[in-house]
């Protein structure tokens, strides 16, 4: 369990540093792009699709964030009607539906990245191969079902509670 956790906590700081470099570089790209444009009156014809590209990478990565920080909404229906071992019980399970749902997802989008088309597929002004962007999005979708994984093993509801810290 250690050694999970361990990971989760790697993973955890490697997608931080992804998700504030993400961030970061779509507000520079769109700083570029308000000085080319308007002060040297010569716009940076990539900058919208890379800020695009920069958000989406965010945007998965601060989601994988969330599911290890455990910050994912919820919205407690039953208030204190119920006990608290139910409780953790349906926090359990809904915690296996995330896993379940994120599970459906990587292996739709791996699939996705086997059709030869989508390699062929360029993006207009980067150029690039638009499957790099969908290899980030199966990356990041492995790494919160990882996250999720170490959630659900740690928090069984048959376990002794134990203290948590922010983040992993």
């Amino acid at each position: 369990m250690k050694l999970l956790r361990t990971i989760d906590k790697v993973f955890w700081r490697l997608e931080l540093v992804v998700a504030i470099a993400a961030m970061t570089g779509v507000v520079a790209i769109l700083i570029a792009q308000v000085i080319w444009r308007y002060i040297l009156q010569s716009p940076l014809f990539f900058a919208e699709e890379l800020a695009l590209v920069l958000m989406i990478i965010a945007t998965f990565t601060g989601f994988s964030l969330m599911v290890a920080e455990n910050r994912l909404i919820a919205i407690d229906m039953f208030g204190t009607r119920i006990s608290d071992a139910k409780r953790r019980w349906i926090t359990w399970f809904m915690r296996l539906v995330v896993l379940v749902l994120a599970t459906a997802l990587a292996v739709f989008s791996v699939q996705y990245l086997t059709a030869p088309w989508v390699w062929m597929e360029t993006s207009a002004t980067l150029g690039l191969p638009r499957a790099y962007l969908y290899v980030i999005i199966a990356v990041e979708l492995c790494i919160l079902i990882f996250h999720q994984i170490v959630e659900l093993t740690q928090s069984w509801p048959g376990r002794p509670l134990e203290p948590r810290e922010l983040a992993p």
